[in-house]
This record gives structure tokens, sequence and C-alpha cells, in this order.
């Protein structure tokens, strides 16, 4: 979908916030509700599955895409901008000493940095757990609103240095990392947004639609959580827990997809369909040894 027409969709600017256009979202979503909207159920569907597509298009784009969105560019005063200067600068200088040295020394520099980004994704994506912020109603909290906040700019910042380290050389090996790593974030960042409760049980089809959706989710939450946070506490990864659930939640959505493409939670089950393909590739690449 195009993103003017995300932002005309749900009232927004540019030059909104994330938070801006989530509460326009929302409001938006109550006024179109099949609920609220009894005598016309198709149209208020399909205005809500338009709605979706637009906040879940709209929110990718400026998490892949705006990586230089002002939220994100602030600084509370004159020496932080001076230090970020001065940290674009020594990276810069990086950058051009990376370019003059062999193909050893570069690829061990390229893995060593890998290393680091996907450390603090990680670190990231374990707090996503660590204090429940999959919980919709934990994240609203302050305290939680504010960690969560902070694991989104850490996956956003780490995504795009990913990006960066795609440029930097055309070793295929080093190139699948980082692109499989790249896309996992992302697509952890998308189904993050997800919403996962109904706030209605009127609509038999919406409702069916939303139990199969579930089913799949609760499968996907055990799975990843084994990836993200039990594996890190255990110490290992367990192959019998994870990929049974992994398998169990793909069948889910794609039944999800089949069953009921017509329903507002289809655009929630292609998203996740799609983290799940990036857990599938990540899991092969990265533990084949384990």
């Amino acid at each position: 979908m195009d993103i003017n027409r995300c932002y005309n969709i749900l009232s927004v600017t540019p030059g909104s916030t994330d938070e801006d256009i989530t509460r326009s979202f929302r409001a938006m979503a109550m006024k179109y509700h099949p609920d609220k909207n009894p005598d016309k159920k198709e149209w208020a569907n399909e205005q809500m599955t338009i709605l979706n597509t637009a906040y879940s298009a709209l929110m990718s784009y400026r998490f892949k895409e705006a990586e230089a969105a002002v939220e994100y560019e602030e600084y509370e005063n004159r020496e932080k901008a001076e230090s970020a200067a001065k940290e674009a600068a020594l990276k810069k200088a990086r950058e051009d000493e990376l370019r003059g040295l062999r193909d050893e020394e570069r690829r061990e520099y390229l893995i060593n940095r890998f290393v680091q980004i996907r450390e603090s994704a990680k670190d990231a994506m374990y707090r996503y757990f660590q204090y429940s912020l999959y919980n919709f109603h934990r994240r609203d909290e302050y305290s939680n609103r504010r960690i969560y906040d902070q694991m989104i700019l850490t996956l956003r910042k780490t995504y795009h240095s990913m990006k960066k380290l795609t440029t930097l050389t055309d070793d295929r090996e080093l190139l699948d990392h980082f692109n499989v790593f790249g896309k996992l974030i992302f697509d952890f960042y998308r189904a993050s947004e997800c919403v996962n409760i109904i706030d209605s049980y009127n609509d038999r089809y919406e409702v069916e639609a939303y139990r199969l959706y579930r089913k799949g989710d609760d499968f996907l939450h055990r799975g990843h959580k084994e990836l993200f946070f039990d594996r890190h506490n255990r110490g290992y990864i367990d192959r019998k827990r994870i990929g049974p659930d992994i398998m169990d939640a793909e069948q889910c959505f794609r039944h999800a997809l089949r069953l009921y493409a017509e329903s507002s939670w289809a655009v929630e089950s292609q998203i996740k369909l799609d983290y799940i393909q990036s857990l599938k590739s990540y899991i092969n690449l990265f533990f084949t040894g384990e």
C-alpha cells in the first residue's frame, strides 16, 4: 500500500510520532468496528481490513525506511549532539579503515561487528519476554511502555546497522547471515505490533477467525520464547519443543488465511506467517550444529 495513502487513511502526517499513529489507529478502529456498524457489517469488516493493512504497512515503513525519524533524532542538549557528531566521524573513519584492510582482516572485522549487533538485538528480544511485553495490558503500563519503546529503538538501530554491513562485503556466506538476521529483526518487530486481543464476540465469522489465529499465536509464542528467552536461561535450544510449536503455528496461520481470508485477522495472520518463515531461516542457518 502506498505510504502517503497510509498516512491519509490513519489521519496522521509524516511528522506524527509512532504513539500518535497508534492512538489514531485505535480511535478509528473503534469507529469502524463491526459492532459499531451492525447494519453494514460487510462494509465495516472491509474498513477494518484497510485500516489494519495501512497501520501495519506504515509502522513497518517507519521502522525499516524512515531511519531519521524525528523522535529518534532528538537530543536533550548540545553536548549530546556534539557527542553524536564525534561518534559519526569515528564511525566513518572506521569504515574508511575497513576498506583498506586485506580480505581476511575485513572478514574478521565484519564477523566481530555482526556478533556485537546480533547480541544487542537478542538482548532486546530477551527483554520482550522477560517483562511480558507481548501482553498489551502490561505493555501499556508506564514503566513497561518505556522498556518496550527502548526495545524497539534497539531493534531499529540494529536493523539499520545490519543493513549497513551488507554494503561492506560481497562475501556470500556473510551476506546470508546478515540478511537472514536483519529480516528476523524486522519481522519480529512487525509480529510484536500485532493485536492479539479480540474486542467483540458478536460476529461469528470474526470470532472463528480469531480463535484459529490465537491458537497459532499460542504455538508461535512458545516457539520464539524458547529461542530468545528459555534457551538463554537454559544454555541450549530444545529442538523437541521449538520444531513442533513453529510447525503447528504455521499450519494454524495458513488455515486461517485460507478459511477466513475476508476476516480482519487476515492481516495479522500473514504477518505472523512471514515471521515464522524468518524464524525457520534463522534456525536453519544458525543452529544446524546444535
